[in-house]
């Protein structure tokens, strides 16, 4: 088992560097930041120490009255100790930017391979796995449960997706509709006690498109019904699909209640915009559902590598030092 213990050795130290690398490059990056702007600061003074003595060197007026005075050498000798320090204090500051520029330059080459190593991990952690469930121990029973719950989430999240894809289809349809009602001038009431549809003699591409979508409504709504059902079948979540389920007896009984189509339009844009209330509402429910059952897994897969890691610990692939 020393392979074993070594290749695991490697693997989780070299994890823990990579890991230590990003932490130490995040307050690199911002120290970067601060020893830029100590450099720029550093630089504009240092222009104007050599300003001061460029001045005086050049026997401008202030030279010239130093001159006269007496005082220019002093005068002269000051501004140059101060250039020099200015100019030490700028080296200094772009030395600190260089050696920064130098660490993030090796905390970037040490992460590079953080994606091949982690696959490597989670290979080698799969490996370990399916070595262990045919052994007949408590720890591998308990791995056989984790990876039971594991799929049975899984299976949950998919079921999930499928219903939010519907939800968003349904919804879609729903805002088509919507914006053909804002594009209703010419739109006429046709076949009111057989169907309840509005439709349009105009060649508005937005009205045909929303007739196209009351047409598909009930059978787009059927599908994210079938589609709640499955989730409902395996996880334990508040949705109700009644109101959805009877949209066109009410949204025909809406428009049916006034003779006026603008009235009709109002009354059906008023149902339809409920529905999309509902929908998004429901869209939450799923998504908080989702991200919980997330949460779980991964709290599953953590303590899978914890049983994996005692499993090696026992048949001696690893020592207590190296986990």
């Amino acid at each position: 088992m020393s392979r074993t213990r070594d290749l695991y050795q490697n693997l989780t130290e070299t994890l823990q560097k990579i890991k230590r690398s990003e932490e130490r490059l995040k307050v690199l990056i911002d120290n970067k930041a601060d020893l830029e702007a100590k450099v720029r600061e550093k630089k504009i003074a240092l222009d104007k120490e050599n300003y001061d003595v460029e001045k005086l060197e050049g026997l401008s007026i202030e030279g010239f009255v130093h001159l006269l005075k007496g005082t220019l050498i002093d005068k002269l000798d000051k501004e140059e100790k101060e250039a020099m320090i200015a100019k030490n204090q700028y080296e200094f500051a772009c030395q600190e930017l260089d050696v920064c520029l130098k660490e993030i330059a090796l905390c970037r080459e040490r992460i590079k391979d953080k994606f091949i190593v982690e696959r490597q991990y989670v290979d080698f952690i799969k490996n370990e796995e399916k070595k262990m469930i045919h052994m007949a121990s408590d720890d591998a029973v308990k791995v056989k449960v984790i990876l039971d719950s594991v799929y049975y989430n899984n299976e949950k999240i998919r079921e999930i997706g499928e219903a939010v894809e519907a939800g968003n289809s349904l919804m879609d349809a729903f805002k088509c509709i919507l914006q053909g009602f804002s594009n209703a001038e010419d739109l006429g009431i046709v076949d009111v006690l057989e169907s309840g549809l509005l439709v349009s003699d105009c060649s508005n591409e937005t009205v045909k498109s929303a007739n196209e979508q009351l047409v598909l409504i009930q059978q787009l709504i059927r599908r994210y019904h079938i589609e709640v059902l499955d989730v409902l079948g395996v996880c334990d979540v508040q949705l109700d699909t009644s109101a959805l389920l009877s949209f066109s007896d009410r949204f025909i009984e809406d428009i049916m209640q006034s003779m006026d189509l603008e009235d009709k339009i109002e009354r059906a844009t008023r149902h339809i915009e409920s529905m999309l209330n509902h929908l998004n509402d429901s869209k939450e429910m799923l998504k908080e559902k989702e991200e919980e059952i997330r949460e779980e897994n991964k709290g599953l897969k953590e303590n899978k590598i914890q049983l994996i890691e005692s499993y090696l610990k026992e048949i001696g692939g690893i020592d207590e030092k190296s986990s």
